[in-house]
């Protein structure tokens, strides 16, 4: 039975948790999540070092339960427990969700996470039908799921999952930053190591040992990057004036020079035809009289031509996801920019479900919406397994600079998008690496976006050093004019296929490893060596050396410096030297 007192004396105070950061370098590191199976893990949420993340198997009389159903404590007593620990509840029975609801409700928690296996997933749907201010995840270890990530990702979206675990076997560097590309986070068990699990780029780590992780994550130096950095075409890629914003040719551009994403905004004409389009009206982009965009029916703005780009004119978004069919692997984030005048929110989504649905068209999509009515709820309810993300710009908003302001932001989120499962898309001067930090324990994607005032691409003179920033804050992606100054960039170090050869006690060698870029190529490059287990010499001139016998596990580490001299490191997987 739930006692009189509630847990919070209101839905904020749920968010106010003190939770363990560890002092590590790592950039956007991986949560520790640590399931809640035996009194030692119970123990573990009021211990120095809790778990970030601790999963609750809940039954339907409302107590935390063994794997095999038997009671630990009550889901009350648990929960007192977690003041520096986000709760993830993990239901299996039917009759858990109403009883659940009515619980969180009573007693004011508004922050935690439902969890559900993949067989569950339905149960997981309706509890997260009655629960739309929770956010959810997906248990995907052991089941048979689809070959494509997009499929996979639909799957989860669909049903309110914003988060999965998944299987270390298939949680392959490729397949976390495909899912992660859809807002979906990953989680995977610790089964072969915390290094090996933390260098796939995860988004959390499932560990029994929180304690452990956490050194790990210490012994890294700062500015260091376990994850890819997902980088979208902001209105397409427009290579510093080389395309014209919002044009299938800047689009496809966007996938043929690597990009994570391209973002597109789309707006209706009067006779209800989406078109990619940013502004209310065609001043400044077509040389031709002022006309209203969705005062105008297509036929009229079909013929104009836009200005310094003769080829170009106005794209329909079927022309363009039609376009982008060579380019699977590249989403296509489609923010809904409806007239606050007109608001046509239901014909631009019934038309843009109808053209994704076509098998002519690039389905792999994201949506993104301002603050519009009827919004972003409508969406999801009309377009169910499309990821959403809600886009805002207040100027006058700026980073929370403690915790206590993170959490007002996060709590005004998690009611603001109530009822379906979405990202966070803020101008970049509106966060920071505080408010990212409390928000990836919520499985809440952040991908902030640089603002163009009034050139397309916005001056690199005035804003170079602001993306610079912007980059080494690791949000979980980044909209940006500015690609083309990053391209350059690895995203991925791997060992050379000599390297991991058996070696001499005493012999020096050079840890070399394969930089690979966006655009798929790849070159071999002189690294340092991050020593994870075990002993190396470093020498001055770049090379090591073991002293005995034995195996030494290691890390490939690179530092690489943007425009403006400051440095971070990415990373290979662990290897393991043998020295004999």
């Amino acid at each position: 039975m739930n006692p009189a007192k509630p847990l919070y004396l209101s839905f904020r105070d749920s968010f106010s948790k003190d939770f363990y950061l560890p002092q590590s370098g790592v950039v956007g590191a991986p949560v520790v999540i640590t399931p809640v199976e035996d009194e030692d893990a119970l123990a573990l949420l009021g211990s120095e070092c809790p778990p970030q993340n601790a999963v609750l198997r809940v039954d339907a009389r409302l107590n935390v339960t063994d794997p095999a159903g038997r009671p630990l404590t009550t889901l009350y007593r648990a929960l007192q427990l977690c003041t520096r620990t986000l709760p993830v509840l993990y239901i299996s029975s039917p009759d858990t969700p109403a009883a659940l609801a009515a619980f969180l409700n009573e007693n004011r928690v508004a922050d935690a996470i439902l969890c559900a296996s993949y067989a569950d997933r339905a149960l997981l749907r309706e509890a997260y039908r009655v629960m739309p201010v929770l956010r959810c995840m997906m248990d995907c270890r052991g089941a048979a799921l689809p070959d494509e990530p997009a499929a996979l990702s639909g799957i989860l979206v669909s049903h309110g999952a914003v988060m999965a675990i998944l299987d270390e076997a298939v949680c392959t560097r490729h397949a976390v930053h495909a899912l992660q590309q859809r807002f979906i986070h990953v989680v995977c068990p610790d089964t072969q190591g915390f290094a090996e699990a933390a260098a796939k780029g995860v988004n959390g780590i499932l560990t029994s040992h929180p304690a452990e992780c956490y050194r790990l994550l210490e012994r890294f130096p700062e500015n260091s990057f376990l994850r890819m950095h997902s980088l979208y075409a902001h209105k397409g890629f427009q290579n510093n004036g080389q395309f014209s914003e919002n044009t299938i040719t800047g689009v496809r551009a966007a996938g043929e020079y690597g990009f994570d994403g391209a973002e597109i905004d789309v707006k209706l004409t009067s006779d209800l035809v989406p078109i990619v389009m940013h502004n209310l009206n065609t001043r400044g982009l077509f040389d031709c009289e002022e006309k209203v965009i969705e005062q105008t029916p297509y036929a009229e703005l079909a013929p104009l031509r836009r200005i310094g780009f003769p080829d170009e004119g106005v794209d329909k978004l079927e022309d363009l996801m039609s376009g982008m069919k060579d380019f699977p692997d590249t989403p296509v984030l489609i923010e809904f920019k409806p007239n606050a005048v007109y608001n046509r929110v239901e014909e631009m989504v019934a038309q843009t479900g109808e053209i994704l649905s076509r098998p002519t068209s690039q389905q792999n999509c994201i949506g993104i919406m301002g603050m519009l009515t009827p919004g972003l709820g409508y969406v999801h309810a009309q377009l169910p397994a499309l990821p959403l993300s809600h886009c805002e710009s207040v100027r006058e908003l700026t980073p929370p600079q403690s915790r206590a302001e993170a959490e007002d932001r996060l709590y005004r989120l998690a009611f603001l998008t109530a009822g379906w499962a979405a990202g966070y898309n803020p101008e970049d001067t509106m966060v920071n690496r505080t408010f990212y930090e409390y928000a990836r324990m919520r499985g809440l994607t952040l991908f902030p976006w640089s603002r163009s005032w009034t050139l397309a691409p916005s001056v690199w003179e005035k804003n170079g050093q602001r993306c610079d920033q912007t980059y080494l804050a690791g949000y979980d992606a980044w909209t940006t004019d500015h690609g083309d100054m990053y391209l350059y960039l690895p995203v991925l170090l791997e060992p050379s296929d000599a390297f991991a050869r058996e070696r001499r006690v005493g012999e020096c060698f050079r840890p070399v490893g394969v930089n690979h870029f966006r655009d798929r190529t790849h070159t071999e490059v002189q690294t340092e060596l991050l020593v994870l287990e075990g002993e190396l010499n470093s020498h001055a001139d770049g090379s090591y050396s073991a002293d005995r016998a034995g195996i030494v596990k290691v890390m490939l580490m690179q530092v690489l410096e943007l425009h403006f001299g400051d440095c971070y490191r990415i990373f290979s997987e662990p290897l393991c030297l043998r020295f004999s």
